[in-house]
């Protein structure tokens, strides 16, 4: 696999959840949402409007690459760990919290 830029993964991200089939939640990202506060729409939000602002790196757990999404959202700092897989359309979800 060829390197692949933080822009690129995030237009990527960004398209992928435009269609919500695209996004598999884990149960680890649902509990903990649910424990933060974290709406599905506030989720869907940081996926389709947020940035990249960290380094991505292989996800051990999953074959694809692990990047965290971030955007400021219903008036919260959110973060969701998203392990990407290229050229597929799919997300998941791997944990979503509050930046602080």
């Amino acid at each position: 696999m060829s390197k692949i830029s933080r822009a690129q993964l995030q237009r990527h991200i960004r398209k992928a959840a435009i269609q919500t089939i695209n996004v598999t939640v884990t149960q680890h990202a649902s509990l903990r949402m649910r424990e933060r506060h974290i709406t599905n729409s506030m989720l869907f939000d940081v996926l389709r409007c947020g940035v990249i602002k960290r380094e991505p790196e292989p996800d051990l757990k999953h074959s694809g690459i692990k990047c965290q999404m971030e955007r400021y959202s219903a008036g919260m700092n959110i973060a969701a760990i998203v392990s990407v897989e290229i050229p597929s359309e799919g997300l998941i979800i791997i944990t979503v919290y509050e930046i602080t």
